[in-house]
């Protein structure tokens, strides 16, 4: 049994994938297992996977049939015997070769069931990377308990739902049936929330190893919005919101204020897509929490929608929110 299992879902990354893996080839560190799986990759991917895998007995490929990221990644986990459970996406990259030794010192010294930290970001060719400086709070989450320090992270503007941010004690995934919602979108944000739901203790890694290569079209978070999108979104939101209100306060506040941007951004979508109209009950129904949920957050923008949803209400703000939306992605498009 390796002490990670690194899970690589591939769709369609022949021109990335060998830079992927060999990030983790190069590495100092060496009781790992790389699980790849080719999600019915229609390019060279599929013979890349295989190729590497001949090459080193600790890379296993999975081939299977297309069924979108959630599916890859829970073949992944199931396929795992690490005592901990990370993910790279196929075209992203570790960008130090010491990283993983430093992670697996971080958890020998302070076994935890998540190691959380951030990610740089890179232009689609990969010649720039930003956001490369290290954060500097590790010593100061390991003196808090746990929902103290989930508090600690989230509010000091450092959480993400991406799950590339996360190292997770695998058996914590067993024991409580965590896994990606296959067949919907916003898949992180679930699994994430589950994860912060249930874990018992967390430390975080200040330097960031991880790169998140911006703009490529088959990357696996490369979606266009949706209205099934957004119905996907109020379901994790709906589903968690009921899961926060039955564990104890503080843990309960932890996972508000997780769900507070995913909240803001649920509410600024459905309303841009004009999906808060007449009929809409279990919609608005959800949105009457906007400003409860909110108010958890110190974020700017949804610490804003908390303010703004006191004096005009959760329908106003909503409208606001979709406007700003609206305006952002005509922006990004050029129009």
């Amino acid at each position: 049994m390796a002490f990670i299992s690194i899970i690589i879902p591939v769709y369609n990354a022949q021109e990335y994938l060998a830079g992927c893996l060999e990030s983790v080839l190069g590495q100092t560190f060496t009781d790992w297992e790389v699980i790849v799986v080719d999600d019915g990759s229609t390019d060279d991917s599929p013979a890349i996977c295989d190729r590497y895998a001949a090459q080193d007995q600790r890379i296993l490929v999975i081939h299977q049939a297309n069924a979108r990221t959630s599916a890859a990644r829970n073949a992944g986990v199931a396929a795992a015997t690490g005592e901990y459970v990370t993910f790279i996406d196929n075209d992203d990259w570790w960008r130090t070769d010491d990283c993983l030794e430093k992670v697996v010192d971080s958890l020998t010294q302070s076994p935890a069931d998540l190691l959380w930290h951030m990610s740089c970001r890179a232009n689609v060719d990969g010649s720039e990377v930003t956001e490369t400086e290290p954060t500097a709070i590790s010593t100061r989450v390991a003196a808090l308990p746990v929902n103290g320090a989930i508090r600690f992270i989230i509010d000091h503007g450092l959480t993400t739902s991406a799950v590339w941010t996360k190292i997770v004690r695998r058996g914590l995934l067993e024991e409580h049936g965590i896994a990606f919602p296959v067949g919907m979108r916003n898949e992180d944000t679930e699994w994430s929330a589950k994860v912060l739901a249930y874990c018992e203790s967390v430390i975080w890694f200040d330097e960031r190893f991880y790169v998140y290569r911006m703009g490529h079209p088959y990357a696996q978070t490369s979606r266009a919005l949706a209205p099934s999108s957004v119905d996907d979104l109020e379901r994790i939101l709906r589903d968690n919101l009921a899961l926060a209100d039955t564990l104890s306060p503080g843990r309960r506040d932890a996972l508000k204020a997780f769900l507070a941007y995913p909240m803001t951004v649920w509410a600024g979508q459905a309303a841009a897509l004009g999906l808060l109209g007449p009929g809409a009950d279990s919609r608005l129904a959800l949105l009457s929490r906007l400003g409860e949920v909110t108010r958890f957050s110190k974020d700017r923008i949804p610490r804003l929608t908390a303010r703004t949803s006191r004096v005009l209400g959760a329908r106003m703000t909503a409208r606001l929110l979709g406007i700003a939306f609206t305006r952002s992605r005509s922006g990004r498009n050029g129009d």
